[in-house]
């Protein structure tokens, strides 16, 4: 098996896994802890703070070309992760911030050297291609695996379920062995170095800016956590929740399609327009009325216009770390602060869910989510401008 093939067998992987922690675990979590927010939100501040940690404790190995190693590990820590989850069981809400530390840290080691090995082993020719494939493939997924947990929950436990979970986590740490580095080197980290480069190149310094705005929309920010407590409120079970779901993922993967298939470079700046500001209507309707009707309009926008703006966001981030500027010398360094600024985004969005809670109750969150508004608003912007 080919190391790119590897990739993609552990990127599908991966995304089915994600189906379940995005809604399935998040119900589990919340009725665990009598359906407040406050720990929810606790334990999602602490998990992303560590991810942040995790790309810092490993920034030298990753300058040094030391990735596949740390991948083998972040994903040994997110089996272990699971095996927390399985040990636990309800008495979890009472170890939230061991969970969430071992979450983060294990996201930080799987995250830093897969980012780059993706830039390593695609090229930026292929790369259209291959994520639209691997989205395709993962939209396929995941209009099927919700519907399957929403059945097998009504019979089994969250607990029970974890162990195939578990069994998942054993194929991606072999996968891994496919995946070779290159050779070791003996280099410095240079941050200081990139940081001269962002001051004095404002399509880097844009993009930062852009991915920073993420944190707080689609890229694991507040806005889907709002959004999965709106889900489980309004449609009550398991089993309603993987239809949804899944209607959701075949939306998405129409979506994906189409922006293999039609949408190139030169339409980039349009579709990034129209979507943004689509989206920023969408949120700000969100933030005021509570409806199921207003949340059923979001969830077609969520996974068409602001699927979109994250399909092309990527597909520039990732490309520009293979420019000239980047590719060779600072990607390490681009990465660090690239995770670094959604950690900082991330953080300020969960402690901005703590403290609405805390002070205006949680039936006001939905108020919150004029944050991300202005975030996607501000991110299709400047995304537009850097595609032209």
């Amino acid at each position: 098996m080919n190391e790119k093939k590897a990739i993609f067998l552990i990127d599908i992987i991966k995304n089915s896994i994600s189906v379940y922690f995005d809604t399935f675990f998040v119900f589990y979590f919340f009725q665990v802890a009598n359906y407040e927010v406050i720990p929810l939100a606790k334990y999602y501040l602490t998990l992303y703070f560590f991810v942040g940690i995790g790309f810092f404790l490993i920034r030298k190995s990753m300058k040094q070309n030391v990735k596949v190693p740390y991948f083998k590990i972040g994903i040994s820590l997110q089996a272990l992760y699971i095996m927390l989850i399985m040990l636990l069981k309800d008495n979890i809400i009472n170890h939230i911030f061991l969970v969430g530390f071992v979450k983060g840290i294990a996201d930080g080691f799987y995250y830093f050297p897969k980012n780059i090995l993706n830039t390593e082993k695609i090229t930026n020719e292929d790369r259209q291609q291959f994520n639209g494939l691997s989205n395709t493939v993962n939209k396929i997924i995941s209009i099927l695996i919700p519907l399957c947990l929403g059945v097998a929950l009504t019979y089994m436990t969250y607990v029970d379920l974890g162990k195939i979970f578990f069994v998942l986590f054993i194929i991606l740490f072999l996968l891994s062995f496919y995946i070779k580095d290159k050779k070791y080197t003996q280099d410095k980290f240079e941050f200081k170095k990139l940081w001269e480069i962002i001051k004095t190149n404002r399509i880097i310094r844009n993009t930062f800016i852009v991915i920073f705005l993420t944190g707080f929309t689609y890229s694991s920010g507040v806005m889907d956590t709002i959004i999965t407590l709106s889900k489980i409120n309004n449609f009550k079970t398991n089993l309603n929740l993987g239809i949804v779901d899944s209607i959701c993922a075949l939306l998405s993967l129409l979506v994906c399609i189409l922006f293999t298939v039609k949408i190139k470079e030169k339409h980039f700046k349009k579709v990034l327009l129209v979507s943004s500001f689509c989206s920023f209507i969408c949120m700000i309707l969100f933030s005021i009325y509570k409806e199921p009707w207003v949340l059923i309009i979001y969830l077609f926008v969520r996974f068409t216009f602001i699927l979109i703006i994250s399909l092309i966001a990527d597909y520039w981030v990732v490309n520009l770390s293979n420019s000239k500027e980047l590719k060779e010398t600072y990607k390490s360094e681009f990465y660090l602060m690239n995770d670094a600024l959604l950690a900082i985004s991330r953080c300020i969005g969960y402690l901005s869910l703590l403290l609405i809670c805390l002070t205006l109750g949680m039936e006001n969150i939905n108020y919150l989510m004029l944050l991300p508004a202005f975030a996607i608003l501000l991110e299709g912007l400047l995304l537009s401008k850097l595609n032209s």
